[in-house]
């Protein structure tokens, strides 16, 4: 056989070892991913204790643990005026934001309102009396509907009055419809109002606000009212409170924010106390044990205020006020209010805190003192 011949057989030889090489290589790695996927499900089907198997590896794996506790503010932007209510196992929240809307933040938890969804549920229109500065709005669940209560103006403050609005629907996130302004019958039917509240007691409504006597000007009072359906005043106004210890007229003398409290047959209305942009914002209460709440002399004031600014080695909360109350689930009760970090009196820096409250053995609040930015505090169950 010639050179060349033999030459070009043995490359011939050698090329086709090469292609059975890499042929025995590629069906070498094809049953070792095979038996390595059969490990991997087999180790997932031991793993997940299906048939009472052994754990596998993977279930020795902990799980991220969830939190059990939480810090104040609940929300890092201004949102003054706080109301908040726990409804189908949500809790509903609102507060004062940009003056021309309100917004509703569902959660299921307390702690988690920063990851809520938010809604706005109404505008104001373009002009008309409700149509300026939409300030402290409230979402009442009253015989079988959802209600919003707001104060705004056209402009002047002076012009400010209450307004109602009603759910077209059962869910409280969806569009509603104005019900018009809170009249009251009589005397101060048509007065400077903010802040109001709803409450109902012995399977009647009742109306409590923060308004002036007679003008614009002058101290702001406390006052409530009947009520025959949500919307409507069905009595004259009586007042329950004037500013008149020295903690209620810093800045200037006001009550107002007034928030309606039951426990064990009492009635309390809490309300906020001095000029709201001051450090010096507190909360005051009125206590009724007899059951006659259109009786002013019914009412008793605390001589002092019962939640207010706090400094201590732990930090420091000021101007703490507007508060709402709600629960939780395991039966805990709940304070919800604003709070400034800083002594600087203003309007934009009073973010929302929660915090749980107890009660004493007279059947009263008791509600501590506000709990400082970033002090851990156990998340409600």
């Amino acid at each position: 056989m010639p050179k060349r011949t033999r030459l070009t057989l043995w490359r011939f030889e050698v090329r086709g070892s090469i292609r059975q090489q890499k042929r025995e290589m590629q069906t070498a790695k094809a049953k070792t991913a095979v038996l390595l996927g059969v490990a991997g499900i087999l180790s997932l089907s031991l793993g997940s204790g299906c048939g009472g198997g052994a754990s596998g590896p993977a279930s020795n794996i902990p799980e991220p643990a969830k939190a059990s506790t939480f810090t104040n503010p609940l929300l890092k932007q201004s949102a003054a005026d706080p109301w908040i209510v726990r409804h189908d196992n949500y809790y509903l929240f609102t507060s004062t934001t940009s003056g021309r809307e309100i917004q509703i933040w569902k959660s299921p938890t307390i702690e988690g309102l920063s990851r809520a969804r938010k809604t706005t549920v109404w505008k104001a229109p373009v002009s008309g009396p409700n149509s300026r500065d939409v300030w402290a709005p409230e979402i009442h669940f009253l015989r079988g509907k959802w209600f919003i209560y707001y104060t705004a103006t056209d402009g002047p403050d002076a012009n400010r009055r209450l307004f109602v609005l009603e759910a077209k629907t059962t869910d409280p996130l969806g569009a509603y419809t104005p019900k018009g302004k809170l009249l009251v019958p009589g005397e101060g039917q048509d007065q400077y109002s903010i802040d109001a509240d709803v409450f109902e007691r012995g399977g009647a409504l009742y109306l409590l606000w923060s308004g002036h006597e007679s003008t614009h000007e002058g101290a702001q009072n406390i006052y409530i009212a009947p009520l025959s359906d949500p919307w409507t005043v069905s009595g004259p106004r009586v007042r329950l409170s004037s500013p008149q210890h020295a903690w209620e007229c810093q800045g200037w003398p006001v009550n107002e924010g007034p928030q309606a409290l039951q426990h064990n047959g009492q009635t309390f209305v809490v309300y906020s106390a001095s000029g709201g942009s001051t450090p010096y914002y507190c909360l005051g209460m009125l206590s009724n044990s007899s059951g006659d709440l259109l009786s002013a002399a019914a009412w008793k004031k605390s001589d002092a205020p019962v939640f207010q600014s706090y400094e201590g080695a732990d930090g420091h909360v000021y101007g703490v006020g507007h508060n709402s109350f709600t629960n939780s689930p395991d039966g805990s009760d709940w304070i919800v209010y604003h709070g400034k970090q800083t002594k600087t009196s203003g309007w934009s820096d009073r973010l929302p805190r929660a915090q749980k409250f107890t009660w004493n053995a007279d059947g009263t609040p008791d509600f501590g003192h506000p709990i400082p930015s970033g002090v851990a505090m156990p998340i409600p169950r």
